[in-house]
C-alpha cells in the first residue's frame, strides 16, 4: 500500500464528501444515543483539519476543526453527566487523545475544561484503558491543569512506563513533563526532538500511527509543544511534522 501522503488527496475528498451526513447523524438523537455518531464526527473532523493543514497550508481549518473534535468530546462527558447513555468507552483517560487536539489548536481553555471532566471514573478505567493510555491521560491532565503535586506523580508514573521496550518510542513524552517540572528549555527541545523521532517510527510498520492522519502531522507533538509554550518554554518547532505556524 502507498504511503498515506500519497493517497491523501482522494481521502480528503472522501471525508469531506461524508462530512455533512456525519454532522447530520450527529445531530439525531436516536442515531447518537450512545455518542458514537458524534464520536465518528469528531474523528472525521481531526482528519479534515489536519489534511487541510497538510496539502494547503490552512492553518485555520486545522485550529478550527480540531476544536470542534475535542469540543464533541468534551460535550460527550456532559451528556453523560446529565444522565445520556453515552457509551463508558468515550468516558476513559483514551480522552486525552481529545486532550492533544485541543492544545494542538492552541485552545487551552477548552483543554482546561475537558481535563477537568476526565478521570475518577475507576471501573471505566479498568475496562478501558491500558497502563499506556491511563498513565498518559492522567498526566497530560494534570499538566494541562497546572496541579503540580499530580504533575510530579504522574510524570513519574508516566516515565516508569515509558521505559518498558514497547513503550520506548514515547519516552519523549516522558522527558518533556520532566522539562516542564524543572523549567528547561534544552532538555524540552531535546524532549520534543525525541518525540519526533519516536512519531517516525510509529508511523511505519504495525506502529500506532501507521495509516493514519498522523502519518504526516505529529497532532501529538504540536499539542506537547503548545503545552510548553504556555508554561514559557519557547520550545523550537521540527517541520514538517511539528511545523512553526502551528505553535503558539
Amino acid at each position: 500500500m502507498s504511503k498515506l501522503i500519497e493517497r491523501l488527496p482522494i481521502l480528503h475528498q472522501e471525508r469531506n464528501e461524508f462530512l455533512s451526513m456525519l454532522c447530520l447523524n450527529a445531530q439525531d438523537k436516536e442515531k447518537d444515543k450512545n455518542g458514537s455518531a458524534s464520536a465518528s464526527f469528531s474523528n472525521s473532523l481531526r482528519f479534515i483539519g489536519v489534511s487541510e493543514y497538510v496539502l494547503n497550508t490552512d492553518v485555520n481549518s486545522f485550529k478550527s476543526n480540531l476544536i470542534e473534535a475535542a469540543r464533541i468530546r468534551y460535550q460527550l462527558f456532559l451528556r453523560f453527566n446529565k444522565g445520556e447513555p453515552i457509551s463508558k468507552s468515550y468516558l476513559s483517560m483514551l480522552s486525552y487523545k481529545a486532550l492533544f487536539n485541543a492544545l494542538a489548536a492552541g485552545e487551552f481553555d477548552l483543554a482546561r475544561e475537558l481535563a477537568t471532566l476526565m478521570g475518577g471514573r475507576e471501573e471505566i478505567e479498568k475496562e478501558f484503558d491500558h497502563p499506556f493510555d491511563y498513565n498518559l491521560g492522567y498526566a497530560l491532565k494534570s499538566f494541562v491543569l497546572n496541579d503540580r503535586s499530580q504533575m510530579e506523580k504522574w510524570s513519574s508514573e508516566f516515565s516508569k512506563i515509558c521505559d518498558k521496550k514497547e513503550n520506548s518510542d514515547f519516552r519523549g513524552y516522558a522527558l518533556i513533563f520532566e522539562a516542564i517540572l524543572i523549567e528547561d528549555v534544552e532538555k524540552a527541545n531535546e524532549a520534543l526532538i525525541a518525540i519526533e523521532k519516536g512519531h517516525k517510527k510509529q508511523s511505519k510498520g504495525r506502529g500506532v500511527f501507521k495509516n493514519s492522519e498522523d502519518e504526516v502531522l505529529c497532532v501529538w507533538g504540536i499539542g506537547i509543544a503548545n503545552l510548553c509554550r504556555s508554561y514559557g518554554l519557547n520550545v523550537s518547532a521540527i517541520p514538517p511534522l511539528i511545523p512553526d505556524d502551528l505553535l503558539v
